[in-house]
């Protein structure tokens, strides 16, 4: 149904959020290349997006300029009809920003992306799945002004606003086949939601090597309008061109780090980030103008995921360091309730990078791989229980950050 499927888009918004599938969190090449393991260790402007509370250990004014370059591939296969995505590429930019105003209080200006998400299946005019959806682009921005204060010299402790922009456009058949392009129809919408996060860095002077950090996110409501193209009008399966809205609320989620130096030149850390998926149940969607058309629910049984990382730095130099990173990030997707829009499982990240500062300029270089799980499962009954499995996802990451001291 037309209004099934904004509300399926925007269900995929939610799959962008804390776990496995399109989460993002590729703020800064140095933490891609720690795997993610940046909350309780070194500062950077980047650490807006990753524990906010670190930026008061940042002098002056800083900033960091960055890019992410993402290559992904995968196959989805629905009632024994496999397809797989076409080559594409995603640049993913973000900026940061900070000033220390005091001695004890720090603003931070930061911009990136959250959630991401896009891809479009070779043949699909043939393909079963292409009545799920067999096109979809979706981009996320968030601005994050904050603020942090050195409540002593072993705590810090921040908060943040978060206004985030989001775009999106998916397209589905309603038949499969020869008049696929006939019956194919275009959902697209955008809008501006709001959240907050909290965070906090603990370094005690009794355990100098050790430290540990923590960030809780708040949930955060969309709301959004949008719009339904169809070629032809279909009023039995409820499809019309016509404005639509809808609302969806990405879960809450906490993330921990805790880190420990054996030497002055060596970094470790390990960390942890749990998202509350069982709290997300559904997404409602209405015509905007059609008062006598049902609301949609479409329901999705998500599970709690976790995302466990470890990373390590040595300063090889006064002026360069290397890095490595690993993630283990646990898939929220109900094996009963598959999409074609999210087509992997669990996920292993492998990462690398370098960095060389000197005492203004910094540049920082990562790569990363992703080894995405096969699953095997159906949809929901909402789309009639067809067996879907999901194969062959990978995916590569190549990240370049740029810093400068003022």
């Amino acid at each position: 149904m037309k209004k099934s499927a904004v509300l399926l888009s925007l269900l995929l918004l939610a799959d962008l959020s804390h776990a496995a599938g399109f989460a993002l969190y590729e703020f800064s090449a140095r933490g891609t290349a720690m795997g993610g393991a940046v909350m309780a260790n070194k500062a950077e402007p980047a650490s807006l997006a990753t524990n906010p509370a670190l930026i008061t250990e940042l002098d002056g004014t800083q900033a960091q300029l960055g890019l992410t370059v993402v290559t992904a591939d995968a196959k989805t296969s629905v009632a024994g009809n496999a397809r797989s995505l076409k080559d594409d590429v995603w640049l993913l930019p973000n900026f940061f920003i900070t000033r220390k105003w005091s001695e004890d209080i720090t603003f931070g200006l930061g911009g990136f992306s959250r959630y991401g998400l896009g891809g479009e299946y070779k043949n699909w005019q043939t393909w079963t799945g292409s009545a799920l959806a067999y096109k979809v682009k979706l981009e996320t921005f968030s601005f994050t002004p904050t603020i942090a204060v050195k409540a002593n010299d072993e705590l810090s402790v921040a908060m943040g606003l978060e206004a985030m922009v989001i775009g999106f456009s998916q397209n589905s058949t309603l038949l499969p086949g020869a008049a696929a392009d006939a019956t194919a129809y275009k959902i697209s919408g955008s809008g501006v939601s709001w959240g907050g996060n909290f965070s906090f860095v603990y370094k005690p002077q009794w355990a100098e090597k050790w430290s540990l950090g923590a960030m809780y996110r708040t949930k955060v409501k969309q709301e959004l309008s949008g719009r339904i193209h169809a070629g032809m009008e279909y009023p039995a399966r409820n499809i019309y061109s016509a404005d639509a809205k809808g609302s969806i609320a990405l879960p809450d989620s906490i993330s921990a780090g805790i880190s420990f130096r054996p030497t002055e030149k060596w970094t470790l850390e390990a960390g942890i980030i749990g998202t509350f998926w069982s709290s997300y149940d559904q997404i409602l969607i209405e015509y905007k103008d059609m008062e006598n058309t049902p609301t949609i629910h479409n329901k999705k049984d998500y599970k709690d995921a976790y995302r466990l990382n470890i990373g390590t730095e040595y300063q090889l130099h006064t002026n360069w360091a290397v890095r490595a990173g690993y993630v283990y990030d646990k898939s929220p997707i109900n094996e009963k309730a598959m999409d074609t829009l999210v087509p992997v499982d669990d996920r292993h990240i492998a990462s690398i990078g370098f960095g060389y500062k000197n005492e203004r300029w910094s540049v920082d270089a990562a790569y990363a791989h992703v080894f995405s799980k096969d699953l095997t499962g159906t949809t929901s009954s909402q789309f009639g229980n067809l067996p879907v499995k999901y194969s062959d996802g990978r995916s590569d990451m190549y990240a370049l950050t740029v810093g400068y001291k003022f």
